[in-house]
């Protein structure tokens, strides 16, 4: 009585395609070369953002790329 009262699990969603998704080996990159980087020469968040806005015309929020 008590197996059938449980309801089935859920089903696992595909994840949704963003925005951001065409520049995401462009910030990847930034990121790599950020590894080799001394501590202050490394990118801020805001520059991770402008980088993809400025040089591939990405529309995107600064929200979403933070």
């Amino acid at each position: 009585m008590l197996d059938s009262s449980w309801p089935e699990p859920r089903k696992k969603l595909p994840p949704r395609a963003t925005l951001l998704d065409p520049f995401k080996s462009v910030i990847d990159e930034i990121l790599r070369a950020d590894l080799d980087a001394p501590r202050k020469q490394r990118h801020m968040v805001t520059r991770i953002f402008y980088r993809p806005v400025e040089e591939h015309g990405a529309d995107v929020s600064y929200g979403v790329v933070r």
